[in-house]
């Protein structure tokens, strides 16, 4: 006996998924490796020069001066290892050295994640990103050139009017500075390691991770009392380097998810 097929019965769903994957799917979907390039546990005989990538500051955040620069590395891998025996880790690692309007200091970062700034005055400002290896020699570099707008600080304070702590049963957020470690400030490198008490040091931002338990904030750090200053999101320690001989004053400020502080410190 032949079965009957009923033509008018619908496909399974599984079916019908493994039909449309079908269609969509290129015919040599790119591997892994080729979105990714070599693992990083795979020694490299030759690599590629390093490069870095600079986005113009993102527009919306740019309207109430907050400065965020998004960035990408090429052929180099962004972690926080130092020193010349570094040098010949392959693939090849380092970070970024950034410089605010050409001041004659800046800062190290070891983490991929954007450069944020805030604070600055209304006009136009430079910010430059070294790409370095792990010996702080510059391999690369990109700036990108904005311009803070006139209403920036009165668009901030509406912005920031929701930034305040909420409620919470926690207890109290703290940050702890240690003192700059000698030997390298004995270089002219100011290398200040930190630790928090009663909140997790992480990349989340804005008014819903206010609710995020356990709590979650980020570091604020100003230089001699600028008007301006960074946020760090790593909770690896600051590095400043560049800054001329004589006393300086660092502050560190805990804030929260939306950059509203909760306790600081100065070495």
């Amino acid at each position: 006996m032949t079965k009957q097929i009923n033509r008018n019965h619908p496909r399974p769903m599984s079916a019908l998924l493994l039909i449309a994957g079908a269609m969509t799917l290129p015919l040599a979907a790119q591997t892994a490796r080729e979105a990714l390039g070599a693992a990083d546990v795979e020694p490299l005989l030759k690599e590629p020069p390093a490069k870095i990538v600079v986005d113009p500051p993102l527009a919306e955040p740019l309207t109430y001066g907050r400065v965020v620069i998004q960035y990408r590395p090429l052929n180099l891998h962004i972690v926080p290892v130092f020193g010349a025996t570094a040098l010949a880790v392959s693939p090849r690692a380092g970070h970024v050295h950034v410089n605010v309007d050409d001041l004659p200091w800046g800062w190290a970062a070891a983490t991929g994640e954007p450069v944020i700034l805030n604070g600055l005055a209304p006009g136009p400002h430079k910010v430059l990103i070294e790409l370095v290896n792990s010996d702080h020699q510059t391999l690369d570099a990109g700036t990108v050139r904005f311009t803070v707008p006139e209403t920036a600080m009165a668009a901030a304070k509406v912005a920031h009017a929701d930034a305040a702590t909420t409620e919470t049963s926690e207890p109290p957020a703290k940050i702890i500075l240690a003192s700059p470690l000698p030997d390298p400030l004995s270089r002219g490198v100011v290398y200040i390691p930190y630790r928090t008490e009663n909140l997790h040091i992480a990349p989340v931002f804005g008014v819903a991770a206010l609710a995020v338990s356990p709590r979650v904030g980020h570091i604020h750090v100003t230089v001699d009392d600028a008007t301006w200053h960074w946020a760090d999101a790593s909770g690896v320690p600051i590095i400043i380097q560049g800054l001329a001989p004589g006393p300086h004053k660092i502050l560190i400020q805990l804030v929260n998810a939306n950059h509203y502080p909760i306790d600081q410190s100065t070495v």
